[in-house]
Order: C-alpha cells, then structure tokens, then sequence
C-alpha cells in the first residue's frame, strides 16, 4: 500500500527546485477527524498539502502556520505543520455545503471567500530561542496554491508554480490528494523559466487525479515532470499528527482562573475538544478540583 510522502529535488542541472508531496491518508484523517463536508476536505486539504511544502524547507523544530481568512462560509481555515512531515489542521465551519461550479469541481474559492493569507514561520534562534515571524497578503483566488505563489513572491520574492488538489469520491472519502512546487534557484536563465511553464502547460489533469492514478511518487513525478530528467535530494513521510494532550488541555483550563473553574466543578465535570484533531478530553469533578489547586497555590506565591 502506498504511504504518504513528500520528496525534494533538483532539475535542470541543479538550476531549479521541486517538492512533490502526497497527501491523501493525510487529508483523509483530517476529514474523518472532523467530519468535514467535500468542499471543508478540499480547503484544508489543499491548505494542509501546502503547508507540508512550505515546512520542507525548515529543520529540526521549526514549524508554519497557514491561516486563511476568508469572508466565506467555511469561516476560516488553519494548518500547521513542520519539518518532520507532521500535519494538523481544522475548518471552522466543517459542514459547509455549496454547488459545484460548472465544471464539476468543488467551489473552494466560494467557500473560502475574501480576505487574506497570514503565514507564521516559527524558526530556531540557537539552541534555544524560537523566533516567530507572520507576512500577510490579500487572497487572490481563495483557490489556496495562486494564494501560497502570491505569498511567496510577495512576501518573499521567490518565484513559484504550485500544484495542489483533493479528489473527494461521492462517498466522501479522499480518493487522492497532493501537491507539486516549482522554483528557479539563484543562477537560472530565462530558458529556465520557459522550460518550468512548460512542465505547467503539459499537465492536462489535477494533481489529484494524478495522485490517485499513480502507484508511487516515481509515477507520480513522471506524470508531472515526463521525460525531463530531476534528481532526488530527500524523502520524507507525512502524517496527520497533533501535539495535544489532556496535560496540555488542561493547562488551557487553568488559564480560566479559580473563579471559571469552580463553575466547572459545580457541574461535576468538564469536556475539552481539541480544534485541531476533535480528540475529545474529559475531566472529572477530581480533575478539576486539581487544576483549580493549581491556580490558588500559582496566586499565593
């Protein structure tokens, strides 16, 4: 069976850059999690998807956030991932539902709406300092990969082509999900350029499509590239992935104060979902009580 994966590359004799991810366990975990309408699997599909791109160049701890802010009906849409392949993400309005748009694809612009892209690196400063820096741009499609190029030519003057898709089945399952990105490095040439529009102008179906025919990331890379010859640089797997857990959670109830907590008590429990993964956490009237120890003893030191 296939996994997911995300490879990194050369071509044109080390003049351009690529990175081909597929997504689609990934974007099926993130639907099945959160229960997500086929237009909310394709948004944070594709924002997910691009957020592992955009993560490939980090190391270690570092991370990115993608949040896009849109006007539409889905309310907004959030990723993060980092440079180990892990992904999370959520929809805020997870059961959105509209036509689909003459050409039978899913209206994901629609649902995203207007507004902006805000784009959070969270990068190492030594050993142990973590810096976090956050560029906005104004949604140009709200079809997420124009939005991602117009980020990173805006925000950081580097030329892109990116590919992103989710293929979701009348069943609601994700039958296919990737994304594909291009960039000329420092040194290449106008004919360069041409040969990256060329590769684009080649591809006569999704990348999604592509994904969900292919058998590997070998195939998939010779049905986005064909007889042009890349070199691989790294593979890397890509998991859906969430850093919560009830300690954290709990901490988070913490921030309420005394007051807020003995609320809680008093209903003889608690229930706290996490945004990102649905994972549900239930706290005892025991367990509060403890956190609320926690913040009397905080206040009297």
């Amino acid at each position: 069976m296939q996994q997911d994966e995300l490879w990194i590359g050369t071509m044109l004799e080390g003049r351009a850059r690529w990175v081909a991810v597929r997504t689609t366990d990934t974007v099926e975990e993130a639907r099945r999690r959160h229960e997500l309408s086929p237009v909310a699997a394709a948004a944070l599909g594709r924002l997910m998807t691009g957020t592992l791109i955009l993560a490939s160049s980090l190391k270690g701890d570092e991370s990115v956030t993608l949040r896009l802010l849109g006007d539409g009906p889905l309310q907004g849409v959030v990723s993060v991932g980092n440079a180990l392949g892990e992904v999370r993400g959520y929809v805020r309005e997870p059961w959105v539902d509209l036509p689909l748009k003459p050409n039978g694809k899913l209206d994901v612009a629609a649902a995203v709406g207007a507004g902006e892209l805000a784009v959070s690196r969270s990068l190492q400063n030594g050993e142990v300092y973590t810096e976090v820096y956050t560029g906005t741009v104004p949604l140009v499609s709200g079809e997420v990969a124009e939005d991602l190029v117009h980020y990173l030519l805006t925000s950081e003057q580097i030329p892109s082509a990116m590919l992103l898709g989710v293929l979701v089945e009348k069943d609601y399952h994700v039958a296919g999900a990737g994304g594909f990105l291009m960039q000329p490095l420092p040194g290449a040439q106008e004919e360069d350029i041409q040969a990256l529009e060329d590769i684009l102008g080649q591809i006569k179906v999704g990348i999604s499509e592509l994904v969900a025919e292919s058998h590997s990331m070998d195939d998939l890379l010779g049905s986005l590239l064909g007889s042009l010859s890349y070199q691989v640089l790294e593979r890397r797997s890509v998991r859906f992935s969430c850093t919560c857990s009830k300690s954290r959670l709990g901490d988070s109830l913490v921030s309420l104060g005394a007051e807020e907590l003995e609320g809680l008590i008093s209903e003889g429990k608690a229930e706290v979902i996490c945004h990102f993964c649905n994972e549900h956490y239930l706290f005892s009237k025991v367990d509060l009580e403890a956190l609320k120890d926690r913040v009397v003893n905080s206040a009297g030191k």
